[in-house]
This record gives C-alpha cells, structure tokens and sequence, in this order.
C-alpha cells in the first residue's frame, strides 16, 4: 500500500471508532427547566388574555394562504389594557393583475380573550365598514420586550377555516 491509501484507510478507521464512541456515554443529561433559563426559547404559545404589544408587522409563516386570507399585516395603534385600536396597511392572496391592487388599509380593533366569545381582530376598510374579522387562537410573546412575536389566528364567516402563523418581523 502506498502511503496515501494507508492514510485514507487510517482516516475512515478513526472517523468510524469516533461514531461508535459518540452513542455510548451512558444516560444523556436532562434537558434544563425552560422556566428557570429565561432564555429566549422559553417562549411559548399562550392565551391571548392580552394585546399589549400587538403593534407590529407580521408575516404568514404557515401553512400557505387560501384566496382572500393575509399575508402580511402592519398594525398602528392605541394599546389598552381592554383593547387595541388603530390603523392597518396589509396584503391579502390575491390574483392581481396591476401591481399593488392585494394591498389594504383601514381601521381595525381587536380585543383580548373574553369568556363569552373569545379574543379576535376585526378589519375594518376605509368607509368604517367591516371587511373581515379573525379569532385570535394564541400568542408567543418576546422573554425580553414582552411584545407579541407570534400570533395564530382563525379567519371566521368561511366555510372550512383553517388556523395559521404569523410571525412578528423586526422588534
């Protein structure tokens, strides 16, 4: 054997008694309490008891978006313990044959979980009008800001309505 063989030969030795050692170091350590980390992956999914820190712009991050539904969503607003009100600017999945015609503004208002008929978000266009409204299911929220990262919404008054994502972009 040359010495370039016996060196390869050498090197797939070495990697393959390395992956044999890896799995054989007894019981795995647990995983710690994400409570008492505080670390930024304690963040969970939770009730929507309240909104401060809706304001924002999110994204749909899953699953895709049926015709008519949100894409994006840009809030400005009042925040209040009871209620959040202001304006929108958003874009909705949509055919569009002239550039900007799937984007939306308006007034919205949304309130937190209510026992009665839950938390929801209601969409209102530019003559007051009602255009939709969702139900929101729940929220992640920031472990530093305590602002609202994530949101999972239900679209209501469809037929076979299915829940969605949508993930805070920026701070």
């Amino acid at each position: 054997m040359n010495f370039i063989a016996r060196r390869r030969r050498g090197v797939v030795v070495g990697l393959s008694s390395l992956l044999l050692l890896a799995g054989c170091g007894g019981q795995e350590p647990a995983a710690p309490d994400t409570e008492q980390t505080g670390s930024s992956t304690a963040a969970v999914y939770e009730s929507p008891d309240s909104l401060l820190g809706l304001s924002g712009t999110y994204s749909r991050t899953w699953p895709l978006a049926a015709p008519e539904e949100l894409l994006t969503m840009t809030l400005t607003g009042v925040e209040q313990v009871d209620r959040v009100e202001g304006t929108y600017v958003r874009t909705v999945s949509r055919a569009c044959p002239v550039l900007g015609c799937n984007s939306e503004a308006g007034s919205f208002y949304a309130l937190p979980n209510n026992p009665a008929i839950g938390s929801f978000i209601v969409f209102r266009d530019a003559a007051g009008q009602d255009r939709d409204f969702y139900a929101i299911l729940q929220i992640q929220r920031s472990a530093f800001t305590g602002n609202i990262t994530g949101i999972v919404l239900l679209k209501g008054g469809v037929t076979s309505p299915q829940s969605f994502t949508m993930t805070r972009v920026g701070f």
